[in-house]
């Protein structure tokens, strides 16, 4: 009778402890890494170690051993998953000031649009208005030329 009661306590309460496991325990990914680390780090040692006849040093070396890599290996993954984020967030910034992202107007049905959005006008570039020229190649240049710049020659005044 002991024997059922001590199985269905173990059913009963092995599952309770595992989703206990699966929750947000408020660790880091390196703390959460260095527990599994040392817990499988251990679990080797002492394999290994019985094996030999010195189970509690093997045990102690796993655990350390362990709590060392996955300590690494939860830094890893903590870096991986900031430098996504970081990628996320670069790419949501280019596609929100892509056109084809930009709000469009909210038009009722069959109806022209409720809120116009203005055009963009680039602004004006100022020219400068050419007033001498070179007779020989015909090339205009602006008012505060006096030679060509390509081949050195007087520049003479527009008619």
């Amino acid at each position: 009778m002991k024997s059922f009661a001590g199985k269905l306590a173990v059913i009963l309460i092995l599952p309770l402890m595992l989703s206990g496991c699966a929750t947000d325990s408020g660790l880091s990914e390196r703390e959460t890494g260095g527990l599994a680390g040392a817990a499988l780090g251990a679990g080797a040692g002492a394999l290994v170690g019985a094996a030999t006849g010195h189970a509690g040093v093997g045990t102690a070396i796993g655990a350390g051993a362990g709590l060392l890599t996955g300590v690494v290996a939860g830094e890893m993954a903590r870096r991986q998953k900031e430098q996504t984020k970081k990628e996320l967030r670069q790419e949501m910034m280019q596609q929100q000031y892509q056109p084809q992202y930009a709000p469009q107007p909210v038009t009722a049905q069959g109806s022209t649009p409720i809120q116009q959005q203005p055009a963009y006008t680039p602004p004006a570039v100022k020219q400068e208005l050419n007033t001498k020229y070179n007779p020989r190649t015909g090339q205009t240049f602006p008012s505060n030329y006096t030679y060509d710049p390509s081949t050195g020659e007087e520049l003479k005044l527009l008619q």
